[in-house]
Parts: structure tokens; C-alpha cells; sequence
């Protein structure tokens, strides 16, 4: 037993910090249950509503992905409909997992011994994942789930064994329920897959078709799903064609009015980073970055918040508004957002947070937005393509996926974890090449190596534990 706990010292650390911090975000310092309002609203009306009456067909059950509302009327089921503390500490053992995994995932795929534990503590401290686990929104869970499946499939590229395919499948399929755009990794991870397939030899065709088939059996639920309450084809919900008029027309808001048959509700959604840089352009008149909505600011019809014929025409005439050349433009900067020029909602309008929200974000930019750049690229030399290379491609599919509707803050949120072990490795190498030629200036006739510089370099069979 001891020398379990001197093994594994630093995750063990690293878990119980991570936890203690959470817990006292969650049921102290900012409890879910105070803040539920808006999106965080919407999620509980809707986990209620699965409780009161399970079978019953609701069209806006389809508009967003169903996964957190599930998850929480799970929670609710088991420990009462009210019980936010429930949620909070749910939520805070989502948080510490996530921990744990970029800790696990870390100490497989970088060559130096410092990173996991440097990794691990920073993510213990680490303000923007600290505050989306205290709002009931599906950043949490999603960012869970998927670098849950990182870690699986890292172990997969690595170590060959099918288990980890079934992991990394399950947790990728799950999260695919709670946030669909984790499917766009999966396409860049097959591009990768077909590419580089002869550098990643555990990752056999019947171990990847082994992943594939939980997501399958997800996606295969989430269309019946989807018919059953809209009666209309579809794969997981109705909001893609709907944040797409944001992407390609930068206006501030949509809002659908009754339509004096079926629906009956006023409902309107805006995007909180193309709210805050249409604020921006009335101050920075002469900048590039500039929103300019394509139609107008706020769009507004009568009839359903997912009507894809509606929707599908103001894409249609934003694109003729405004060329391709412009819509390319709008892409750029919706990827920018990812990183700048926007607070991470919603503790951007709630004043008590927004100046550490403000604070991190910034640091954010600075510390690790140019090296994580610089890393997503690095990462497919065939030496990282097993390790590296598996945590670039959910990267890129979060670019890919921001430059076709939008970015922010909040969506780069559950990515951080796995941005941050990039950045930092990028960092190391850096470190060690930068030491490397002071020394050779200097006149010295050997040079450091990684492994003299705390790097590790296991071979390739080796199998490393961190407990998990």
C-alpha cells in the first residue's frame, strides 16, 4: 500500500486538491443553485420536464442536445427534483475527473517528468474551468467526457489494448449527446487516422471500428430521438442551421415570435461574444475586427426558434450580402473569439466575476493561445502523432467548428485542459533548444539532452500507470 501512494503521489495530490476546490466552489463560494437563469434555466426546466411527464413529445426538447438535461434529471431523479447541492457536487466530481484525466493523458504523451504534475496543479487553480462547473451548462460534463476519451485513446494509440477502444468510445459518445461538435474531432481523428495510419500501428481498423460503434449506438438513439418529438429527420438537435445564422451573418440576436397556430412563445437566443464585439466596434471604428452584420443586428421571424427552411434563408442572404470573400473574413474572426476579444459568459455579466473572468482570459491569450498554435501543427511529427497528435485533433476540430458558426470564451472552455498540455510541452521543447544553444555559443563540448533536462522518453511498448 505504501508503495502504491509513493507512486502514485502526485495523482493522488493532485485529485484530492482538485475536489477540495471544487466542492468549496460549488457549495460555498458560488452554489449552482443560485445561479440558475438563462441557459442554466433552460437546462432545469427541461430536466424537470423529463421527470413530470418522461413520454411526452416536446419540439424545443430537440432544439438543443439532450445530454445535460438528462444528466440532470438523473441527478434529480435519485436525489430530489430541488436538490441543487446534489448537482453542485456532481458537477465538482466532473471537474476533478477532468483533472485527473489531463494528468493521466499528460504524463503518457510529453517527454518531460514535470509537465503532468505542473499540468495537474495548474488545472487545480484553474479559474475558467473552476467557474464553468459552477453554472448548470453542459461545458462541464462535455469537457469531461471528452478529454475522458482523449485519455482512452492516447492509451489505445499507445498500449493496443481493445478496452480502451470501448472506453474511448463510450465517453466519446457521450459526449456527442451533450455537446455534437466533439463529432468533428472524431472526422479530423479519421483524417488523421488514414493519413498517418502507418506511424500508429495499435490503432488497428477493428480497434477504431470497436471505439466507433458506442458512438454509433448513440447517434442511432439520438436521431430516434429526435424524430420522436419533432417528427421531423434529424441526428442529435435543431440548433446547428440556428448558430450557423450567427456564423454567417455576425448579427447579435434571433428571435422567433408566435406564429398564432403551434407556437405559441416569444423565444430569442443571442451569442454573448458577437454581442460583446458589436459593443466593440462602436468603440474601434478603424479596427479589422469588426462584427458587421450582414443583415442587421437582430433577425426575427414568426414561427418556430429551428425552422431550418427560415434559417437557411438568412444564411442564403447573408452570403449574398456579402461575398465569400467577407465570409471568409467573418470565419477568421470567429476563430479569433476562441481567444480574444470577448469575457467568458456567464460570469461576463455577472459583475462580482467579470474582472477574473477578464484577468484569465487574458492570460489565457498571452501564456498559451501562440504556443498551443504553434503545437497544433507540431503535433503530427510521426514521433507525436500517437500522443500529441491525438489531443491536436480535437483542437482543430474546435477551430474548424468555430469558423463555420462562432467562437468564445466559453466554447474553448472544456478544450483548456488539453490546450494547456500542448502549450506547456511546446514550452519545454523551447526550453531545452534555447539551452542547447547557450551552451554550444558558449563553447561547451557536449550538449544537453532531453533526458538531462528532466525530460522522460519511454520506448514505445513501455506501459506507464498513473492509477487510473
Amino acid at each position: 500500500m505504501s508503495a502504491f501512494l509513493v507512486e502514485h503521489r502526485w495523482l493522488i495530490c493532485i485529485v484530492i486538491a482538485a475536489l477540495v476546490v471544487r466542492l468549496h466552489w460549488n457549495l460555498l463560494v458560488h452554489p449552482i443553485g443560485h445561479y440558475i437563469l438563462s441557459d442554466m434555466r433552460g437546462y432545469d426546466i427541461r430536466s424537470a420536464q423529463i421527470l413530470a411527464t418522461p413520454g411526452r413529445q416536446i419540439e424545443y426538447h430537440a432544439f438543443f442536445p439532450y445530454g445535460t438535461h438528462y444528466l440532470v434529471a438523473a441527478i434529480k431523479w435519485v436525489f430530489g427534483r430541488y436538490n441543487h447541492e446534489a448537482i453542485s457536487v456532481i458537477y465538482a466530481l466532473f471537474g476533478t475527473w477532468t483533472v485527473g484525466f489531463a494528468y493521466g493523458i499528460a504524463n503518457r504523451v510529453s517527454r518531460f517528468r514535470w509537465l503532468a504534475p505542473v499540468v495537474g496543479l495548474l488545472l487545480v487553480f484553474y479559474y475558467p474551468i473552476i467557474s464553468l462547473g459552477g453554472y448548470l451548462l453542459s461545458e462541464m460534463p462535455s469537457s469531461f467526457f471528452m478529454v475522458g476519451a482523449t485519455y482512452f485513446l492516447v492509451r489505445l494509440a499507445k498500449e493496443g489494448h481493445s478496452r480502451f477502444a470501448w472506453l474511448a468510445g463510450a465517453f466519446a459518445g457521450c459526449g456527442v449527446a451533450v455537446r455534437p461538435q466533439i463529432l468533428m474531432s472524431m472526422a479530423v481523428l479519421g483524417v488523421v487516422w488514414l493519413a498517418g495510419r502507418k506511424y500508429l500501428p495499435k490503432l488497428t481498423l477493428k480497434r477504431m471500428l470497436c471505439a466507433l460503434l458506442p458512438i454509433l449506438i448513440v447517434l442511432g438513439y439520438s436521431s430516434y430521438r429526435h424524430y420522436y418529438h419533432t417528427e421531423r429527420y434529424g441526428l442529435i438537435s435543431e440548433n446547428g442551421t440556428f448558430n450557423m445564422v450567427f456564423g454567417r451573418c455576425h448579427n447579435k440576436g434571433i428571435t422567433a415570435h408566435p406564429d398564432g397556430k403551434k407556437h405559441k412563445s416569444r423565444v430569442m437566443f443571442g451569442p454573448p461574444p458577437l454581442i460583446q464585439l458589436l459593443k466593440r466596434d462602436y468603440r474601434n471604428k478603424d479596427s479589422w475586427v469588426q462584427a458587421e452584420p450582414a443583415l442587421a443586428e437582430k433577425l426575427s421571424y414568426q414561427g418556430y426558434i429551428g425552422d431550418k427552411v427560415i434559417l437557411k434563408d438568412f444564411i442564403r442572404q447573408c452570403v449574398e450580402e456579402t461575398g465569400y470573400l467577407k465570409q471568409v473574413k467573418y470565419s477568421v474572426i470567429n476563430v479569433m473569439l476562441l481567444a480574444a476579444y470577448n469575457t467568458m459568459w456567464p460570469d461576463s455579466g455577472q459583475g462580482k466575476w467579470r474582472h477574473k473572468a477578464m484577468y484569465w482570459g487574458r492570460a489565457h491569450l498571452y501564456l498559451l493561445t501562440f504556443p498551443a498554435l504553434f503545437g497544433m501543427f507540431w503535433a503530427y511529427r510521426r514521433k507525436n502523432l500517437d500522443g500529441l497528435g491525438m489531443i491536436a485533433t480535437h483542437l482543430w476540430g474546435m477551430v474548424i467548428v468555430s469558423a463555420i458558426y462562432f467562437g468564445g470564451a466559453r466554447v474553448r472552455g472544456p478544450y483548456d485542459p488539453l490546450i494547456m498540455i500542448i502549450a506547456l510541452e511546446v514550452y519545454g521543447v523551447a526550453g531545452v533548444y534555447l539551452y542547447q544553444q547557450y551552451l554550444k555559443r558558449r563553447g561547451k563540448a557536449s550538449t544537453p539532452s532531453l533526458a538531462a533536462a528532466g525530460a522522460q522518453q519511454p520506448s514505445p511498448d513501455q506501459e506507464r500507470s498513473d492509477g487510473q
